[in-house]
């Protein structure tokens, strides 16, 4: 049986967080924005808090994993190892990186 206010051609809604409105964008942009979108409808955009929050907590982890060794007695990320995740948080804390991961975000929408 059908819900009412629908019938045997009714589509499923197209956005997650419910009720749309028509804007006016550039037609230049308007590709651009609606995937952009359609990734933050769908939760596959993270924002920069976000990301931070997420590499200070794998960070958190690693340390009260650690296991002291004949190399060192106290977990530490001032190794080389953690070299490119310092780059990484740093790249993110500044929003150079910002650049580089909409390049590899388009990619990936690219290769849908």
């Amino acid at each position: 049986m059908l819900k009412p206010g629908t019938n045997s051609t009714s589509f499923p809604p197209a956005w997650n967080h419910g009720k749309t409105q028509t804007i006016r964008v550039p037609i230049v942009l308007a590709q651009q924005i609606l995937e952009y979108a359609y990734a933050i409808d769908s939760g596959l955009v993270m924002d920069q808090h976000m990301i931070l929050q997420l590499i200070d907590s794998f960070v958190e982890t690693r340390i009260a994993q650690f296991h002291p060794n004949q190399y060192s007695r106290t977990g530490s990320t001032t190794s080389r190892r953690w070299d490119e995740l310092r780059q990484f948080r740093t790249a993110i804390a500044s929003g150079h990186a910002k650049t580089q991961l909409n390049f590899e975000s388009q990619k990936v929408i690219a290769r849908r």
